[in-house]
């Protein structure tokens, strides 16, 4: 499941010299995110800065308003980590009416990006609101009432499960990259939000077992267990062979 940082972190980040939230950090391009949640080439940026087809403009689902950036935050990174999860042949653009009706009551430019909406009661009382509010197809629901309370969906769960936060108040501080290899994160303050192990990038653990040297010899030199630099391998070659 979700879980909760022990100790609070900073939420504001220098980033080419002013301080700004850490969830409007520009953090990637569109092609790194379809490689990262291995979405066909081109969807990221449909769900984040919209498109057009045939001489109609599709609205993104994650940004108020296209704008055009080649660059992602890490705010907009997490709620495509979001959509990522949905497994329907409902089109995403039909979750923007509910990112919007939760932008103006919780006041905040990412509000899937927090724990609120699926970790806390009224929270996930809100979620419930947005979805019947805007007449979301139950497809796309990401909590449901039921006798015992609100319960987060499969797809919200999956979510969830991969990703940490400060409190109950807080931003996605960093997210599981893939289920089976849970050591190896994606870190906005990290490596430039590459996959990482303990700071350290699965890109270049993975080259040093590749040129040879034995696993236990990597994982001493960078401080590391072997079981963490056995987890950046296998996570390197799985992306390597579904390229």
């Amino acid at each position: 499941m979700a879980q909760l940082a022990s100790t609070p972190r900073c939420a504001m980040v220098a980033f080419m010299g002013q301080v700004v939230s850490m969830l409007a950090r520009p953090v990637y391009g569109y092609a790194e995110i379809d490689r990262l949640l291995r979405l066909t080439p081109g969807t990221a940026k449909r769900w984040i800065d919209g498109y057009e087809r045939a001489g109609r403009v599709y609205e993104p689902v994650v940004r108020q308003e296209r704008t055009g950036s080649p660059w992602v935050t890490w705010g907009e990174f997490v709620e495509t980590r979001l959509l990522s999860e949905f497994r329907s042949s409902v089109p995403m653009i039909k979750l923007r009416p509910v990112v919007e009706w939760l932008r103006e009551r919780v006041d905040r430019d990412y509000p899937l990006a927090y724990a609120r909406p699926f970790l806390a009661p009224e929270g996930k009382e809100l979620l419930v609101d947005a979805q019947v509010a805007t007449d979301l197809d139950e497809e796309l629901w990401m909590v449901v009432p039921s006798q015992q309370g609100v319960l987060l969906t499969p797809t919200s769960r999956r979510f969830t499960d991969a990703t940490y936060y400060s409190d109950l108040n807080g931003a996605a501080e960093h997210i599981i990259a893939d289920p089976a290899t849970p050591a190896v994160w994606l870190h906005p303050l990290r490596r430039q939000g590459q996959p990482t192990v303990n700071n350290i990038r699965t890109e270049t653990l993975t080259e040093l077992v590749a040129a040879g040297e034995p696993m236990q010899f990597v994982a001493d030199t960078y401080g590391l267990t072997l079981e963490e630099v056995e987890q950046a391998v296998t996570y390197q070659t799985t992306r390597r062979r579904a390229a």
